[in-house]
């Protein structure tokens, strides 16, 4: 911790202006929670903060969800959080900066298992100490909306902000339509680099208003994480400083596209090697092995991956969203697509979640993943585009289901967060599905 004295000590000689600091700590759907303090009080936080355990465990919607035991049962406890090296960084707002905390179990010496982060990290250090290094890419996608309503109270796309007419038509990878956002991605662009996010630039996507961002491939996958946390913050500042709404929402149109947030998987050796591929460039037995263990641990993980009722919305065969346990060699419609590269550049790129995935649970899926190859032979990884994949559960009770009966999960997650991750999403799909909802109220008012 000492180290971190003389981060705030170069950041206030970098960024003078700043006046407040955003403490953020992330609940179990990647929500920043927190609190913020006038900078000068940033130093004292090398000592700790004290957050409430149930922090972890609260709802979509903010509230501490009981049933997962973190609130009232233990009487609120607090536990210790410190500062994450290296994440104190500017914000959109000059006089507002933010760094990253990670919370301590109860004893206050070592991180908590309750907090995925924390289980990342574990996962990381476990491939390490085999010699496995993971290298991550992120691509996340995301909609900017008008802030105003339809008349109906809906969502609706953006007024294109040269033309003022409303985003209405798909026009994937339209380079003017980027133009016609300069200001908006140029504001993003600069308040990235600021920040120090790897990112790689952003494109228009496949539907009205809809857009992505591409992230630079790295080896700290943690950090990988982080910054997914700290893009969507700046997305959604910046969009608000632009007079557009956001939203990172799986399927927020039921007619266009979903929102993805695909991660790319290498693997290298100490020496910089792709595991990959083997010393004659072609694929390599660790590879197969690694397909099969994802492709095994797929349905199992589905309620992981997808955390809400809308996530499931996404999953079409005509939108390029997997329903099958399958893969595919340069293919947009399978589970786990094999991008064109090299043999140098081998990488599995996993297309099952949506944007509103945490990404330390996306990742610590597809490290498990990594982690049960040892389980399996590279004989045992299905042909590519199989006609017997095996189909994925794609509404949400059958998915948490799947979690709370998976051994194969279990050994790699621990089962202290995947019950407190099951209570949290039982209590949610719960509150969903007990509501009346508009549609029922039109079709069955004078016809039930």
């Amino acid at each position: 911790m000492n180290g971190f004295k003389e981060e705030v000590k170069n950041f206030k000689q970098k960024w003078p202006e700043v006046r407040f600091v955003d403490l953020l700590f992330t609940d179990i759907n990647a929500t920043p929670r927190g609190k913020r303090i006038p900078i000068e009080a940033v130093e004292k936080i090398e000592k700790g903060v004290y957050l409430p355990l149930s922090t972890i465990s609260l709802s979509i919607e903010g509230n501490v969800v009981e049933e997962a035991g973190l609130g009232e049962a233990l009487g609120e406890p607090d536990h210790i959080c410190y500062p994450v090296p290296g994440t104190l960084t500017p914000t959109f707002n000059p006089e507002v900066a933010q760094v990253m905390l990670t919370m301590m179990d109860e004893s206050g010496t070592k991180p908590t298992e309750l907090s995925i982060r924390n289980v990342l990290m574990n996962l990381l250090e476990q491939l390490h100490q085999k010699g496995q290094y993971p290298v991550v890419a992120i691509e996340l996608e995301f909609y900017l909306l008008d802030k105003q309503r339809d008349a109906l109270g809906g969502i609706q796309p953006p007024l294109n902000p040269v033309h003022h007419d409303r985003e209405h038509r798909s026009d994937v990878y339209n380079v003017e339509n980027l133009d016609d956002y300069s200001s908006f991605l140029s504001d993003l662009n600069d308040a990235a680099v600021q920040q120090g996010l790897n990112t790689s630039g952003a494109l228009s996507e496949s539907a009205p208003g809809q857009f992505e961002i591409n992230f630079n491939h790295q080896q700290d996958v943690v950090d990988a994480c982080d910054q997914v946390i700290l893009a969507k913050r700046l997305i959604r500042q910046v969009a608000q400083a632009h007079d557009f709404d956001v939203t990172f929402m799986a399927k927020p149109f039921a007619d266009e596209a979903g929102n993805g947030k695909h991660m790319h998987l290498s693997v290298i050796d100490p020496e910089g090697n792709n595991l990959f591929s083997d010393p004659q460039g072609q694929a390599s037995p660790f590879y197969y092995q690694t397909l099969a263990a994802m492709l095994a641990m797929m349905p199992d993980s589905m309620a992981l991956l997808c955390p809400s009722v809308n996530s499931y919305r996404r999953f079409s065969a005509s939108m390029y969203t997997p329903t099958h346990a399958n893969w595919g060699e340069n293919h947009r419609g399978v589970a786990l697509r094999i991008p064109m590269s090299d043999s140098n550049n081998r990488r599995i790129e996993h297309r099952i979640a949506g944007a509103d995935v945490n990404p330390y649970v996306l990742a610590s899926v597809i490290l498990a993943g990594l982690l049960a190859s040892e389980r399996f032979t590279f004989e045992q990884c299905p042909p590519q585009l199989a006609d017997n994949a095996v189909e994925l559960p794609l509404r949400m009770p059958d998915a948490l289901i799947k979690l709370a009966s998976s051994e194969l999960m279990s050994m790699y997650l621990p089962q202290p967060f995947i019950s407190l991750y099951l209570a949290c999403k039982q209590r949610e799909l719960a509150d969903f599905e007990k509501t009346v909802t508009p549609l029922e109220v039109d079709w069955m008012l004078h016809s039930a």
